[in-house]
């Protein structure tokens, strides 16, 4: 039976009522803004581009055909197991989710409360703001200074503005700038875990990149919690795996509202394998970190003002559209702020073709 123009026009006024029932904070929070891109190179979202390896893919092939069963308590165990040995933590020390964006959401969730004052870098990652405003916090911010050649983070400031924090975000090596933070550093994550009256979460991410962690200093300082992803290094993007690194007492209270059945068994599989057989893995990274010095050289030597990065990406400065001409091209980059672009190191062709349009452009 048609709806009429009365029942359609009650409906309007009932779904206009229901939205006054969010909360405005919610109401008030931008999602995340991503379009779709066809047929084109993909350097606008810091993706590993070299394929898994056949025995992840071989792997995946086979726990596929038991995907219409809840995912493997054995293999979530056994993959934990394998990030614990991966991170050289021990086992209840560390805890997967889907994606490192679910394991940051779930911190969120778990150390603060409307209200609440989160502390991080600016620029950072988006998420970071989209996660403050929709679980309504006051925000500080300790904004990254252009150096040059790198960005740089004054902590003094922050360690200042970490004292009036319940919750301390800090991406290292920081995205979209590509710059260190802690280096790895205990002195200068000291400062801020014990200046802060909460929680310090360091997004490592990009750890394979930079060859640095403060994982090893989570039982020194308690209130500390590392975030990591098996997506860039191990290119494992599209299987939405990441895992936190925390104290053991407080990772009791994180997962309290995780089960072992959140990731799926394919995504399970594809990450046992990768763990088991570290070999690929470590000459993608080996090579993404050669790429990224050779590609920071070219650009220099053509003009372009671009900073050091230790991520899987680079950071360039310039008053010109370059997303624009770029895509022109066949070529997509990220703009994150004014004149400034964040481009994806990609793979040997990826560089080749990058360059070569760039070169067009000088």
């Amino acid at each position: 039976m048609p709806y009429s123009k009365q029942t359609l026009q009650g409906s309007r006024i009932a779904y206009l009522d229901v939205l006054k029932r969010l909360k405005e904070r919610v109401l008030s929070t931008e999602s995340y803004g991503y379009e779709e891109v066809h047929g084109v190179l993909r350097l606008h979202l810091n993706e590993c581009l070299y394929s898994p390896p056949q025995h992840v893919l071989e792997a995946v092939s086979r726990a596929i055909a038991e995907a219409n069963l809840y995912p493997s308590l054995d293999m979530f165990n056994r993959f934990r197991e394998l990030l614990a040995k991966y991170s050289g933590v021990d086992i209840n020390m560390v805890y997967p989710f889907p994606g490192a964006d679910g394991a940051l959401k779930t911190l969120f969730y778990t150390f603060v409360n409307p209200g609440d004052v989160v502390l991080t870098l600016r620029p950072t990652f988006s998420m970071v703001e989209i996660y403050s405003n929709f679980f309504g916090l006051k925000k500080i911010y300790v904004e990254l200074v252009d150096g040059g050649d790198s960005w740089l983070a004054d902590f003094n400031k922050l360690s200042e503005a970490s004292k009036r924090a319940d919750l301390v975000i800090i991406v290292d090596p920081n995205n979209p700038t590509g710059n260190t933070v802690f280096s790895g550093r205990k002195e200068l994550l000291e400062l801020i875990a014990l200046s802060t009256k909460g929680f310090v979460v360091v997004d490592e991410t990009y750890y394979e990149f930079s060859g640095y962690t403060i994982a090893k200093y989570v039982n020194d300082f308690p209130n500390v919690v590392v975030v990591r992803s098996l997506s860039k290094a191990f290119c494992l993007a599209g299987f939405r795996l990441g895992y936190v690194i925390a104290h053991p007492e407080v990772l009791k209270n994180i997962i309290k509202t995780s089960t072992p059945f959140d990731i799926p068994t394919p995504s399970l599989a594809a990450g046992i394998a990768a763990l088991e057989n570290l070999n690929y893995h470590m000459k993608i990274i080996n090579k993404v970190r050669q790429l990224r010095e050779e590609l920071y050289t070219a650009l220099k030597s053509m003009g372009f003002r671009v900073y050091k990065s230790y991520a899987n990406f680079l950071l360039v400065k310039d008053h010109r559209p370059l997303d624009e001409y770029l895509l022109s091209r066949g070529i997509a980059i990220k703009r994150v702020g004014e004149d400034l672009y964040r481009i994806s190191v990609g793979c040997e062709d990826a560089v080749k073709k990058l360059l070569q349009a760039l070169g067009e452009l000088v």
